[in-house]
C-alpha cells in the first residue's frame, strides 16, 4: 500500500514527509475552509458596518463623541491594518468630536508589537485629513484608572485614554484559544489595555483545570460554559462600560456605547464577520469557529503537530499554545509528539532570547522557571508556580503538565541542546523520526496543521 504524503506549515515554508497509510490514525487535522465571503475585503467590512446586529450603524452612534477604537497588537495573524482603516472610514463619516486609537498590546512590548499599528494611523490621518491619537497600551507604563474588582478577585486597572472615550468600538479576530477558550473582543480590555498586576491576577486562573480551549460562558452548550479566565474577562469589559474618565483623573459612573467588529480570516481571506453589539457577536461567533475548528479524534501513540506559520511558529513561547489546542487531547498517554516549528525568533533579540520566547522578561519567567522546575516533582513545581505567581508562568505550568504525560520532541532552526533543558528533544531529520517509529509498529499517526488554531478532542 503506497505512503501518504503530508506538508506542514513550517514558518513560512513547509515540511514534507511520509507515513505509511496503514499507520495513519485518521485523515489532516487542519481547519476547515468554508466558501469565502465574496467581495474585496474593505467590500466585506464595510457590508458588516452597514447591517450591525443590535444596534443603530456606527457612523450614527458617533456624532460629536469621544470615539476610541481599539484594535489587537502584531501578535495576533490577522486582517489588523484592514479592520482598523474600516472602522476609521465608518466612524469619521459620523463626525465625531475626536478619535483615539488604541493597540492593545496587554503585556507585550508596544515599542515592538505596536510599531505597525502606528504607521497604519499615520497613513490614515493623511488620508481622512484629520486628527487621530494613537495609544500604544503599555501595561507598566500607561495612565491607567481604577475601576473595581471582579467577583473572582481581580482589581482592574485599564487605560485611561479607554476610559477618556465615550463611544468604545473594538475591532477583532477570533479564534479558538488555549486557555482562554475563545479569542474574542473581551480580551481586547482584559488583557489588551489592563495593568501587569491586572493581567497576572487574572491569567492565575489559567492554572485552574477548566481554562483551556472550547470553554467559555459565550458558549450555547451549559457543558462548555465554565472557564474562570474567560467568567473574569467578560465581567471585567461588562465592569469598564460603566466608567469614564473624571476631568480629576478618577473614573466615575458614566454613559457608554460599546460597538464591535469580530471576524474569522485566514490567508487574507474572510469567512464570517458580523459587527453591532458586542455581546451578540461573542455568542455567535463561538459557533463559527466551532464549526471551522473544532475536531474529535481518537487518541494515537504519535502525533506530529505544526503550530502554524508565524507568529506562532517564531518562538517556543506562542508554538506552546498548539499543546493545549491540538496535542495534548489527540495523543495517547506516554505517546510520543513532533512539533515543527522553525523557533527562528525576531532578528533583533538576543541570541538566548530569540526561538524561546518574544522577550527577555518573557523568557526569563517562562523558559528559565520551566528548565528550574522540570526536575522537581509535579506536584511541587505546581504548588511553586501558585505560590509565587508572576506573568507567563501559567505557560511554563501547562509545558510541565503535558511533559509528565508525553514526550515532545522537535525540529525547529535552533542549535541541538538548546531546547534539552526545557525537557525537549531535538530532532534534525523529520522523516527519519516517522520512520523509526514507523518500524516500531506499536501504534498510529495523527498529523495535524495550524495547531494554534484547532480545538482537538478526544472521542476516546
Amino acid at each position: 500500500m503506497p505512503d501518504s504524503r503530508f506538508e506542514l506549515s513550517y514558518g513560512t515554508g513547509t515540511k514534507t514527509f511520509t507515513i505509511p497509510y496503514d499507520k495513519i490514525g485518521g485523515p489532516l487535522i487542519a481547519p476547515r475552509t468554508p466558501r469565502p465571503l465574496s467581495g474585496s475585503v474593505p467590500e466585506i467590512l464595510s457590508r458588516a458596518l452597514a447591517a450591525p446586529v443590535g444596534r443603530p450603524r456606527l457612523c450614527e452612534l458617533v456624532n460629536n463623541r469621544l470615539v476610541g477604537i481599539v484594535i489587537s497588537d502584531e501578535f495576533r495573524a490577522g486582517l489588523q491594518h484592514e479592520i482598523l482603516d474600516a472602522l476609521l472610514d465608518e466612524v469619521a463619516s459620523g463626525s465625531p468630536h475626536s478619535i483615539c486609537v488604541l493597540c492593545a498590546t496587554g503585556t507585550h512590548d508596544p515599542a515592538v508589537y505596536a510599531k505597525k499599528a502606528g504607521e497604519w494611523v499615520k497613513a490614515a490621518r493623511l488620508r481622512l485629513k484629520m486628527k487621530i491619537d494613537f495609544e500604544p497600551h503599555d501595561c507598566e507604563k500607561s495612565e491607567l484608572a481604577d475601576i473595581g474588582v471582579t467577583q473572582r478577585g481581580t482589581k482592574l486597572r485599564v487605560n485611561s485614554k479607554l476610559l477618556e472615550c465615550d463611544v468604545r468600538v473594538y475591532g477583532h479576530e477570533s479564534k479558538h484559544h488555549y486557555f482562554h477558550g475563545y479569542s474574542c473582543i473581551d480580551k481586547q480590555l482584559l488583557p489588551g489595555l489592563s495593568s501587569g498586576e491586572t493581567v497576572a491576577q487574572n491569567h492565575k486562573w489559567a492554572l485552574d483545570p477548566d481554562s483551556g480551549p472550547g470553554r467559555s460562558p459565550w458558549h450555547s452548550d451549559a457543558s462548555r460554559q465554565k472557564n474562570p479566565v474567560c467568567e473574569d474577562t467578560r465581567e471585567a469589559r461588562a465592569i469598564s462600560e460603566q466608567y469614564v474618565l473624571s476631568p480629576s483623573g478618577k473614573a466615575v459612573r458614566g454613559d457608554v456605547i460599546t460597538f464591535g467588529l469580530d471576524m474569522v480570516s485566514a490567508g487574507g481571506k474572510i469567512f464570517w464577520v458580523r459587527a453591532g453589539d458586542p455581546a451578540e457577536l461573542s455568542s455567535k461567533m463561538v459557533g463559527v469557529v466551532d464549526e471551522m475548528m473544532s475536531f474529535g479524534v481518537v487518541r494515537s501513540r504519535y502525533v506530529i503537530v505544526s503550530p502554524g506559520g508565524p507568529p506562532a511558529s517564531q518562538a517556543l513561547y506562542g508554538t506552546q499554545n498548539a499543546f493545549d489546542l491540538a496535542l495534548k487531547s489527540a495523543i495517547e498517554p506516554g505517546g510520543e509528539a513532533l512539533v515543527i516549528a522553525p523557533l527562528d525568533g525576531r532578528p533583533d533579540l538576543d541570541a538566548d532570547v530569540r526561538g524561546l520566547a518574544p522577550g527577555r522578561r518573557a523568557k526569563e519567567l517562562f523558559w528559565d522557571n520551566l528548565v528550574r522546575l522540570r526536575g522537581k516533582p509535579l506536584d511541587e513545581a505546581r504548588r511553586e508556580i501558585a505560590d509565587n505567581f508572576e506573568l507567563y508562568l501559567w505557560k511554563t505550568d501547562r509545558v510541565l503538565r503535558i511533559l509528565d504525560k508525553v514526550k515532545i520532541y522537535i525540529h525547529s532552526e535552533l542549535p541541538a541542546g538548546v531546547l534539552e533543558p526545557g525537557g525537549f528533544e531535538t530532532v534534525p531529520d523529520v522523516q527519519a523520526w516517522i520512520d523509526e517509529r514507523v518500524n516500531r509498529s506499536d501504534g498510529k499517526f495523527t498529523v495535524i496543521d495550524h495547531g494554534n488554531k484547532l480545538c482537538v478532542t478526544s472521542r476516546d
